[in-house]
């Protein structure tokens, strides 16, 4: 099986020694390609070199780089030797843009890959301190990384779109890769999801629906019940939205009926002293803070899946970049319909915000303009 990493490295090699051969290509590469987009630090260095000397008007042989990564990097980390092999992996008549494309798809996916712990950490942060700015200030972020990479690609393989509408705060941000260190380590440093907490999450909201029906409208928007994480209470709660939809009264007894109905097809429900018992607590209960408790652990639970799907894909040669793209945009479609639930409080403004986002105000979606 060929390994995926010697593969990248080759294509890096390739691009680099067919942009020596045919200098005048950096004109059409460059467009597109970063120095970024190299795996390999060293090729990074050439590329650099490549592009700013063409720009300069004075393209660079093999002779001139070694002479230059002389002057910048020493004898020790030159890697003269390295310029040699750029000039065995390139073809006997180098197109220097098919192998670009290689090192742009590897870079990438890498960079994509990459968005899900802004996203994770945004989720986290707006899950402690009740407010949605922080995930939604992340969502923006990451829907201007993936609209830039959707250009990129697409110039790539000469099928430009619209031009790159990254906001202009949002430009500085894509490319500090800080951002990303920051977001890791606040991470680390927060516990992990319980899932034992949010079902008793789940549960203290449909009690508090159920004693407090006028609430079941705005809370079934951006809920629905195949998102409810316990079976038991997935039942309960497709139940009580069911009879809100009918016009139907919502109580305990009605809605300890219709659970009935549904459970009677092997569908899991709690105990009738269960349910009882969540609608007690639930008539003390103000259904917002509960919907906003939930609405958290909707936001990590998303995130963590769609950074979890982000890895798989970007993993996977056979799926297209714009592919990787649209399941982006989807997570974060859903993480700020999620977000509509917590309330903007002077609580989130007391709250010490995340380095990902504290420079950033909330702004319009890229892919919703």
């Amino acid at each position: 099986m060929i390994d995926r990493d010697e593969a990248v490295r080759l294509a890096e090699q390739a691009t680099l020694g067919s942009l020596l051969y045919v200098p005048q290509a950096v004109d059409d590469v460059g467009r597109w390609l970063r120095t970024g987009d190299f795996a390999d630090p060293w090729h990074a260095q050439v590329y650099r070199l490549i592009r700013e000397h063409h720009a300069a008007g004075h393209p660079l042989d093999a002779t001139a780089l070694g002479s230059e990564m002389l002057r910048e990097l020493g004898p020790r980390r030159s890697n003269l030797v390295g310029v040699h092999d750029l000039l065995a992996a390139a073809p006997t008549r180098p197109d220097p843009a098919v192998y670009a494309r290689m090192v742009l798809d590897a870079g990438l996916r890498r960079e994509i890959a990459g968005l899900g712990v802004l996203l994770r950490a945004g989720a986290l942060q707006s899950a402690q301190t009740g407010g949605p700015a922080p995930v939604v200030n992340s969502s923006a972020l990451v829907d201007a990384a993936l609209n830039s990479c959707s250009a990129r690609w697409a110039q790539a393989i000469g099928n430009p779109g619209p031009a790159d509408e990254t906001p202009v705060r949002l430009r500085p941000a894509l490319h500090n890769a800080d951002l990303r260190l920051g977001a890791d380590k606040y991470l680390r440093v927060h516990p992990a999801r319980d899932p034992v907490a949010e079902q008793e999450h789940e549960a203290a909201l449909v009690g508090a629906l159920i004693a407090h029906p006028a609430a079941i409208g705005e809370v079934a928007r951006w809920l629905p019940p195949g998102h409810i994480s316990a079976p038991a209470w997935r039942t309960v709660y497709a139940a009580t939205v069911e009879l809100a939809e009918l016009g139907q009264p919502v109580d305990l007894a009605t809605v300890a009926w219709a659970t009935g109905r549904l459970s009677h097809h092997d569908q899991p429900a709690p105990t009738f002293a269960e349910l009882r018992e969540a609608v007690d607590n639930g008539r003390l209960t103000n259904p917002r803070p509960a919907a906003a408790a939930v609405a958290g652990d909707q936001l990590r639970r998303i995130a963590d899946n769609g950074a979890h799907q982000l890895m798989l894909g970007a993993d996977n040669p056979g799926l297209l970049v714009s592919d990787l793209v649209d399941t982006g945009h989807l997570v974060t479609t859903a993480l700020r319909s999620i977000a509509q639930a917590l309330p903007h409080s002077a609580r989130q403004a007391n709250r010490p915000a995340l380095a990902v986002v504290r420079t950033l105000e909330p702004v319009p979606s890229a892919a919703g303009r």
